[in-house]
């Protein structure tokens, strides 16, 4: 047992994550779709789709009102009485299937505020611009040394590390200790709402605290509120990785699972922006979004008290068949919308969204330019109880390391 761990908090909170596991299972087996949803499945559009005949919004036995439809979604982004914490700015009470109310670092008005001065300037304009050019060189330099068939490992994953990392000035050095940590940190969002093993979860801590530590933070330091540079950059590393990451896999996926999208990428790789685009609809990185009323509030007829824990499903309003012509077909010539609700929600993706977008895009135009023949080997895997965060664990594919 590692130095000052404590065994008595270890089995209490491993015996709650595993009681909170044994509900979730039972209330999916009792017909709740979003139980089942937070269970995880491979494929969890059907079940989207079973949560969207519920009506606009519906109450889950797990306790929390999910919602799956577009218009509702999009209001409840834009009322500031939804808030990612309590309606005193603390963590919410726990419901019988424990919500994981603690918020999100720069969610709310004030953090953004406190911020945005420290994040800006990593993600304009000017500055992205620049950095796609890192980003290709990183793309190349994989390619060149990529000796294994699996896409995630051997490609989105290293170039989603090394890109953000060197946006943000971590040390060559120091690289494999961060990829560590961002790695570590991937179920960090779907922790908030699906209890996870223990050994997961503490794997999550150290994650965090390694990336703390990376950016200047040592136990016993004052908080981020006196460093929010470093709060910053442990938000984009945490947030902007794994997100990058599971957007290449999400669109090469869905580009190698019929039979001339990848060739059409590949003769026009510029088209790299609308595959992304069409990934954010079709299968984003991040499906969930979470909100807790500040006030009482009523929402598609259904009054809500304050403290009302709301799960959105934004994935399934890319799939709505009132909003989209063929909902379940990717489509390259597909007009993009303008805004696309995933990382629509809320000012802690403001930072992230433009990020990943960037680095998608890049590391898709340099994959089908350098690899043509690039196609599947095998099904890809997912992880369970994975209810925010989307995209494969492995992508098996033959031809990435042709030259």
């Amino acid at each position: 047992m590692p130095e000052g761990a404590n065994p008595v908090a270890d089995y209490e909170l491993g015996l709650r994550l595993l009681n909170a596991r044994a509900t979730q299972r039972v209330l999916g087996s009792l017909g709740d779709p979003y139980a089942l949803v937070l269970r995880g499945a491979d494929d969890p559009y059907p079940l989207y789709a079973a949560i969207r005949e519920r009506g606009p919004i519906y109450h889950s036995t797990t306790g929390s009102w999910v919602t799956a439809a577009p218009e509702v979604i999009a209001e409840v982004l834009a009322d500031p009485r939804w808030r990612m914490s309590g309606p005193d700015g603390s963590p919410v009470a726990e419901q019988p299937l424990p919500f994981y109310g603690y918020g999100t670092l720069g969610a709310e008005a004030d953090e953004h505020m406190r911020l945005h001065a420290h994040w800006r300037p990593l993600v304009d304009p000017e500055a992205l611009a620049a950095h796609r050019k890192t980003v290709e060189r990183e793309c190349l330099a994989r390619l060149d040394r990529v000796a294994g068939g699996d896409l995630m490992a051997d490609y989105a994953w290293p170039v989603a590390t090394a890109a953000t990392g060197a946006l943000l000035g971590v040390p060559a050095a120091a690289l494999p200790r961060y990829a560590e940590c961002c790695a570590g940190a991937e179920a960090l969002p779907d922790s908030l709402l699906a209890a996870q093993p223990l050994a997961l979860v503490r794997q999550i801590e150290d994650a965090v605290a390694g990336l703390d530590g990376l950016f200047g933070g040592a136990p016993g330091t004052p908080d981020g509120t006196e460093r929010p540079d470093r709060a910053v950059r442990v938000l984009l590393s945490a947030a902007a990785v794994p997100a990058t990451a599971h957007l290449v896999g999400n669109a090469v996926h869905a580009l190698l699972a019929e039979p001339g999208r990848w060739a059409a990428l590949c003769r026009d790789p510029d088209l790299a922006s609308a595959a992304v685009a069409e990934t954010l609809r079709y299968d984003p990185p991040v499906q969930v979004e979470i909100r807790v009323a500040a006030a009482p509030v009523e929402l598609a007829g259904t009054d809500l008290a304050a403290g009302s824990h709301l799960v959105m499903i934004s994935a399934a309003a890319g799939r709505d068949g009132a909003r989209h012509p063929e909902p379940d077909r990717f489509r390259l010539d597909r007009q993009a919308e303008s805004e696309p609700l995933t990382f629509a929600g809320g000012l802690h993706h403001l930072p992230v969204a433009p990020l990943v977008r960037a680095q998608a895009e890049v590391a898709l135009r340099i994959l089908a330019e350098a690899r043509p023949n690039l196609r599947p080997s095998g099904a890809p895997v997912y992880r369970r109880r994975a209810p925010v965060v989307r995209g494969p664990v492995e992508l098996p594919v033959l031809g990435l390391g042709e030259t």
